[in-house]
C-alpha cells in the first residue's frame, strides 16, 4: 500500500513538473514570439525610415545638387548658397553658368547675376562692371519706379552712366516720356527735362536744346567729341571735334596728280575723287590735289603757323582748331588745277576747272564745304578749293536744295553719338 501511495505521489509530482514546464514553455514561446515580433517591427521601422531620411537629405541638399548639375564647383556653390533665396533661384533659372570666382577678385556686393548680365551686354572690365552694378543697385528702386529697367539700361550702357542715372532720377522724367527723345542720336541726358518741356518734336528738341552750335552764328559754350569719326556725315568744326589720336583705318594714296605731296583720303572718298578726275580729264579739265588728309599734329603745326602770322580772330577764321579740322577725318580735299600750276590762273576759284568741279562734284559724293556768304553759319571763310565727301545721296540733296552741311544736319539730325566734353 505504501508503495502504491509513493508511486502515486511520484506520478503527481512528475505530472505537476511537466505541467509546470509546459506552462513555462508556452510562456517562453509567447515571449520569444513577442520578441521576434518586436525585432521585425524595428527592422520594418528602420527599413521604412531609410527612404524618409534619404528624401529629407535630398530636400536639404536639393539646391546644392541642382547647382552641381548646372556645373558649379564646390567653392562657387558655397558662395551661392549664402545668398538670399530669391537670388539663388534667379541664378538657378539663369541660362548661363556664372564664374563666381572671377567677380570675387574685386570687392563687390555679391550681385553676381547682374554682374554677368551687364558684362555680357557691355563687354567692360570686371572692375568697371562691379562698380556700375553695385552703384546701379543702390538706385534700382527709383529707376524701376520711373520705368528704367535693367533691360533698358543694359542695352545702351554707354548712354546710361551712373552720373546720367542720377540725372534721370533727379529730373523725375518717366521712361515712357523720355524714350522718344533718348532714341535720337546725340541726345544728352542732362537735357532730358528741357526736351520734354520744349513741346518740340524729338529731333528738333535735341538739336535746338543741345546743339545750337551747329550754326556757328549761335554762340554755344559747350563742345562735343564725335564718338564715331568714321561716319561719312560727321559735322566737324569748332565745337565738334574728333579725338586727337584718331586716324582713319582705310586711308590710302589717291591716284591723281598732286602739288607737293601724294594725297591721301579714305578709300571711298579716294575712289570717288579718282573717278571725278578721270571724267573731268575727258572734258578737258585737270584737277590736282593741294592738300588732303592731315594728322592732328600736322594740323597743330598749321594752326600755330597761322596764329604766328595773324591776329587771333583772323587766324581762327582761316584755320581750324586741331581736332576740329575736316582734313583729319580723311574726307576732305583742297584742290587746285594744272592751269594754276602752269601759271595761267592765279587761284583755283578763277579757273574753268573750278566751275566744272563746283557744278559736278555732287555726282561723285562731294560738296563745296564753305561756299561764299555762309561763313557766319559754317564758321569758316569762303574756300572755293575745299571739297568734302559726304556720299552721293547726301551730296545730291544738299546740291538740289542749295544747302550747306549744317542745313542737312539740322534737317536730318546726327547719324552718330556725341559726348559732351
Amino acid at each position: 500500500m505504501k508503495n502504491i501511495t509513493c508511486k502515486m505521489k511520484i506520478i503527481c509530482k512528475y505530472n505537476s513538473f511537466v505541467f509546470h514546464n509546459l506552462i513555462l514553455y508556452n510562456d517562453l514561446g509567447e515571449f520569444m514570439a513577442k520578441k521576434k515580433r518586436k525585432v521585425n517591427t524595428k527592422r520594418i521601422a528602420i527599413v521604412a525610415l531609410i527612404p524618409v531620411v534619404c528624401i529629407a537629405l535630398l530636400i536639404a541638399n536639393f539646391t546644392s545638387i541642382r547647382l552641381s548639375i548646372k556645373g558649379y564647383h564646390k567653392e562657387d556653390k558655397k558662395v551661392v548658397l549664402k545668398l538670399e533665396k530669391d537670388d539663388i533661384k534667379d541664378i538657378l533659372d539663369y541660362d548661363q553658368i556664372i564664374d563666381i570666382s572671377k567677380w570675387n577678385k574685386v570687392k563687390n556686393d555679391s550681385h553676381y547675376l547682374l554682374y554677368d548680365e551687364y558684362y555680357r551686354a557691355s563687354k567692360k572690365s570686371v572692375k568697371k562692371v562691379v562698380y556700375y552694378i553695385d552703384s546701379y543697385y543702390e538706385r534700382m528702386e527709383d529707376l524701376n519706379y520711373l520705368g528704367y529697367t535693367k533691360n533698358v539700361l543694359f542695352k545702351n550702357s554707354e548712354l546710361y552712366t551712373i552720373s546720367n542715372l542720377d540725372t534721370l532720377i533727379s529730373a523725375n522724367v518717366p521712361y515712357k516720356k523720355a524714350k522718344k527723345y533718348l532714341a535720337v542720336k546725340g541726345a544728352q541726358i542732362q537735357d532730358i527735362k528741357k526736351y520734354v518741356d520744349s513741346g518740340l518734336s524729338p529731333l528738333k528738341a535735341v538739336l535746338q536744346v543741345s546743339y545750337p552750335g551747329i550754326d556757328s552764328s549761335k554762340k554755344d559754350s559747350r563742345s562735343y567729341t564725335i564718338e564715331s569719326p568714321e561716319d561719312t556725315l560727321i559735322l566737324i568744326k569748332n565745337g565738334f571735334s574728333v579725338p586727337s589720336d584718331y586716324v582713319p583705318k582705310d586711308l590710302r594714296d589717291v591716284n591723281i596728280p598732286y602739288e607737293t605731296e601724294v594725297g591721301q583720303l579714305r578709300d571711298e572718298a579716294a575712289s570717288a575723287l579718282e573717278k571725278m578726275y578721270k571724267d573731268g580729264l575727258k572734258q578737258g579739265y585737270s584737277i590736282v590735289i593741294k592738300s588732303s588728309y592731315r594728322s592732328y599734329d600736322t594740323q597743330l603745326a598749321v594752326y600755330n603757323e597761322y596764329f604766328a602770322m595773324y591776329d587771333a580772330a583772323y587766324a581762327a577764321s582761316l584755320v581750324s582748331i586741331p581736332g576740329s579740322s575736316e582734313h583729319q577725318c580723311g574726307l576732305s580735299v583742297d584742290l587746285t588745277s594744272q592751269s594754276v600750276m602752269n601759271g595761267e590762273y592765279g587761284t583755283f576759284g578763277e579757273t574753268p576747272d573750278y566751275n566744272w568741279v563746283e557744278q559736278n562734284a555732287y555726282k561723285y559724293g562731294f560738296i563745296l564745304r564753305f561756299p561764299e556768304n555762309t561763313g557766319d553759319r559754317t564758321g569758316a571763310t569762303n574756300e572755293p578749293w575745299h571739297f568734302r565727301y559726304v556720299g552721293k545721296e547726301a551730296a545730291k540733296e544738299i546740291h538740289d536744295k542749295g544747302w550747306i552741311l549744317e542745313d542737312y544736319i539740322e534737317h536730318h539730325g546726327f547719324t552718330y553719338n556725341l559726348r559732351l566734353n
